[in-house]
């Protein structure tokens, strides 16, 4: 079997180099590209493992603790008579607590906040308080015969100035200026305003006569009658 090949000249030889005597030239094949690697990996199909979904193992929960302690509320009653068992029957906190019906942590508190106290007072409930429990006012029926008269003469009178009269009047007085707007409120039933301070220019001359001009010009250009329809 002999192998021809062209020279690229034009001329047909075989592997000895010895000229083709004669041919037949065939039309060619009409040659295409299958697939290439880009259409082998967009059209090869893809494989998915798909697990098996596993079974859950279901356990019970635990049933829930519903509370059954529920929060003491103690009067002042309850205070005192503790502490009654502590220093009239010499009981010990644990014994007095129990006496006085009590929880023995929240009678532990009162104890711990009457020893801190230098005054030894019964720690009594701080909120809810009656209005019998407001502090004794220090204004006796003078003092408020003196305050009614300055209020009297003195009808545009601030705190300040009547706390300054007062005292002057009364030697050794101490009281703040909240109890005498108390007084004034509660007992003598007078209104308290409270002042609004401006700065002075803007009520200097120079800034009336601004507004006055301000306003002649908006009439004039508005044709309003601006002093017939207000």
């Amino acid at each position: 079997m002999n192998i021809f090949q062209e020279d690229g000249r034009g001329g047909i030889f075989d592997e000895f180099g010895q000229e083709a005597s004669a041919f037949v030239v065939e039309s060619s094949f009409r040659l295409k590209n299958l697939t290439n690697l880009h259409k082998y990996v967009k059209n090869k199909p893809v494989t998915v493992e798909i697990e098996e979904p596993k079974d859950t193992e279901m356990t019970e929960a635990a049933p829930r603790k519903e509370r059954t302690s529920a929060y003491n509320i103690y009067s002042d009653e309850d205070r005192r008579r503790y502490f009654y068992f502590i220093q009239q029957k010499l009981l010990k906190p644990s014994q007095a607590a129990k006496a006085a019906n009590v929880n023995y942590e929240t009678a532990r508190k009162w104890k711990t906040a009457y020893n801190k106290d230098p005054e030894k007072n019964i720690p009594l409930k701080k909120t809810n308080r009656t209005p019998s429990s407001k502090p004794v006012s220090k204004l006796n029926d003078q003092h408020k015969a003196h305050l009614i008269n300055f209020f009297d003469e003195n009808p545009s009178g601030i705190i300040k100035d009547a706390v300054e009269d007062l005292i002057q009047h009364f030697e050794g007085l101490e009281i703040k200026k909240s109890r005498i707007a108390e007084f004034m409120k509660d007992e003598c039933n007078l209104s308290i305003k409270v002042v609004t301070r401006h700065p002075k220019a803007r009520n200097s001359n120079t800034t009336q006569e601004a507004r006055a001009q301000f306003v002649k010009e908006w009439v004039q250009d508005k044709g309003l009658l601006y002093m017939q329809n207000c």
